[in-house]
């Protein structure tokens, strides 16, 4: 709440900013993550395809989702995609994504999905990070630099960057798939007496990785004595 005065006397009016984890703040993220888990299930469901090894380990939780168990999933407070957003070169010059390699994780689909889920992505962190830094860098795993770069981008440059970099978009903590088998099949999780909720491991993670990335970018240096 924030104190107002109009002609007829002083009052007090809501801030009109929502607050960062708000349902209503969040919405567009849980939106995206939707998008992104129909996108892993009709591939795991394709059997015309090979499965790529990310994939390959998680097919059977993957195919078997449910609509109702997408949307319970979606909901997770942080983005199930990862765009990139740890590697600030990507984010700079135009030739700064030159040089990065796919990888056993990265997200093997059609180019056209590819770039549409990735300018999904950068135009959400992009919106996000204009109006709340910190909230960006928790919701998509951003170092603090590679925040304030995405802020700072001009709109028109936005679909080139994506485009540019849809080809190594990946899940996130692809390199960890025992979240996503927790997250794919909650009833394997461990107890809730021993641990927090699922959605709240999936911040804790994600805020290990920001704060990762933050020391790469931006090394400590204790003070002289």
């Amino acid at each position: 709440m924030k104190r107002s005065f109009h002609p007829t006397g002083p009052g007090f009016e809501e801030d009109p900013a929502p607050r960062a984890f708000s349902e209503a703040a969040l919405t567009p993220v849980y939106e995206l993550n939707a998008f992104f888990l129909d996108l892993l299930t009709t591939l795991a469901r394709d059997s015309s395809r090979q499965a790529w090894a990310w994939e390959a380990a998680l097919q059977p939780e993957l195919s078997r989702l449910t609509s109702a168990a997408r949307a319970r999933i979606a909901r997770c407070p942080v983005c199930l995609v990862d765009a990139g957003f740890q590697d600030e070169r990507r984010w700079t010059s135009p030739a700064s994504g030159d040089g990065v390699c796919a990888s056993a994780t990265t997200l093997e689909v059609p180019l056209a999905r590819s770039v549409e889920l990735t300018q999904m992505t950068v135009m959400l962190a992009w919106s996000i990070a204009r109006t709340r830094t910190e909230a960006a860098c928790i919701i998509f795993g951003m170092s603090p630099q590679c925040a304030r770069l995405v802020a700072n981008l001009s709109v028109h440059r936005i679909p080139a960057l994506a485009e540019r970099n849809a080809p190594h978009v990946r899940p996130a903590w692809a390199d960890d798939p025992q979240i996503w088998r927790h997250l794919l099949n909650p009833s394997a999780a461990v107890p809730p007496s021993r641990l927090p909720p699922l959605h709240v491991r999936a911040m804790q993670r994600q805020l290990a990785e920001v704060a990762l990335a933050t020391s790469a970018s931006h090394p400590f240096h204790p003070p002289c004595r």
